[in-house]
């Protein structure tokens, strides 16, 4: 299964035939309680398992240099990451805690970390694994609705934040999860915001 994550084809792809055949749901029976869940916001117009592969298709195309114009700091980035798997993991994960009673990022962690216990990887992957669960909504928190040219929030947020490599991989997490919402939802205001805390954080 961790080979998937490995691969230099689509990633996406693979994971949906997995899901299609309802085997990815047996393999990881948390992720099957998400398939075909339907998000009730105004924003989501996808459900969370097809949000998620979604999610996954584009951190392919950043992978590939298709976003170069609309996310050209996230497409950089991408390249120099420590561990593709975690991110690409971490990703699968973000929003397998919804559907339930409480707050999904703090659910998901609790369910991410049992199914980590699976994988052969190291601790240290499983703890960023984790932690991008947690904290997946963070940075697209902090850059809209928070004065960023405000030391303060600077530090507030890196202190959160901990390290160069899990501020890389929350950026490129936060762009892929904002792309897969729907049309429209991202666009230059939102990447400039995004830009300039990442640059501040650095």
């Amino acid at each position: 299964f961790i080979t998937i994550f490995k691969s230099k084809n689509k990633v996406s792809r693979s994971l949906r035939i997995l899901n299609k055949c309802n085997i990815l749901g047996k393999f990881i029976p948390a992720f099957g309680r998400i398939v075909a869940q339907m998000q009730h916001d105004l924003f989501h117009i996808y459900t969370v398992d097809e949000h998620t592969f979604r999610a996954i298709g584009f951190l392919h195309k950043l992978e590939k240099g298709d976003l170069l114009e609309i996310a050209p700091i996230a497409t950089k980035l991408i390249k120099t990451i420590q561990s593709k798997k975690v991110l690409y993991i971490a990703t699968l994960l973000h929003d397998i805690g919804k559907g339930r009673d409480g707050d999904h990022s703090i659910i998901g962690e609790e369910l991410s970390k049992k199914i980590c216990s699976q994988f052969q990887i190291k601790d240290e992957e499983i703890e960023n694994i984790l932690w991008l669960v947690r904290n997946h909504l963070l940075m697209s928190k902090v850059a809209f609705n928070y004065d960023i040219s405000d030391p303060k929030t600077i530090t507030d947020f890196t202190k959160l934040v901990q390290s160069p490599e899990k501020l890389t991989l929350l950026l490129i997490l936060t762009v892929s999860d904002i792309l897969a919402v729907g049309p429209g939802i991202w666009n230059s205001w939102k990447a400039s915001l995004m830009r300039d805390l990442y640059r501040h954080s650095e």
